[in-house]
């Protein structure tokens, strides 16, 4: 006699499936609000967190020193 196969499911998969779909659809919905209200999202670093203020200045710092040791000091 066969025993039936059990049939294996994978419970992380279908959590981060339903957490993705929960956040996709309150995304939806508060942007269904944002336009009802007549809302407008500026875009540029006005609208940015301070962390990331600190992450983009740091990159910016980083790119001028590059351009400083590799571009300026292979002059001299």
């Amino acid at each position: 006699m066969k025993r039936a196969k059990k049939k294996v499911t994978n419970k992380s998969t279908q959590w981060i499936a339903g957490y993705v779909e929960a956040n996709r659809q309150s995304s939806i919905e508060n942007e269904r609000r944002r336009e009802e209200q007549g809302f407008k999202e500026e875009k540029g670093l006005k609208n940015l967190k301070y962390n990331e203020k600190i992450y983009v200045a740091i990159i910016v710092l980083g790119v001028i020193g590059i351009i400083v040791k590799y571009g300026i000091m292979r002059m001299f």
